[in-house]
């Protein structure tokens, strides 16, 4: 039920949004080894899906969070995994859409 009221909160800000009102400029990261690795408990776990269901599709990021730069293909795939089964979509899904989100992300860096 929570998750559904924060979802309902990001709808409405995004149709503000459509309208000219507000200018939505946040994005929400999520990475295997924070988000599920270290995530002990089953609350905690749960907690942590219940959060990347409740993000709305156009403000998904995933992440690596890993420092080795060998690492960072393994860590988005293991990311994008993780929100893929959390939000019950397909990891193509994911992955096209965390793409289209990081490159409007970075494209509005320069704006």
């Amino acid at each position: 039920q929570r998750g559904k009221k924060k979802q309902q909160r990001y709808q409405d800000a995004e149709e503000k949004d459509d309208k000219g009102d507000t200018e939505i400029l946040f994005y929400f990261g999520f990475s295997h080894s924070v988000n599920y690795i270290m995530c002990t408990s089953e609350k905690a776990k749960r907690r942590g899906i219940e959060a990347v269901q409740a993000i709305p599709s156009d403000r998904l990021l995933v992440e690596s969070d890993v420092h080795a730069t060998e690492d960072v293909i393994l860590g988005t795939a293991g990311a994008a995994a993780y929100a893929a089964h959390a939000r019950v979509e397909s990891l193509q899904d994911v992955a096209e859409t965390s793409t289209r989100n990081g490159l409007r992300f970075i494209s509005s860096l320069s704006s």
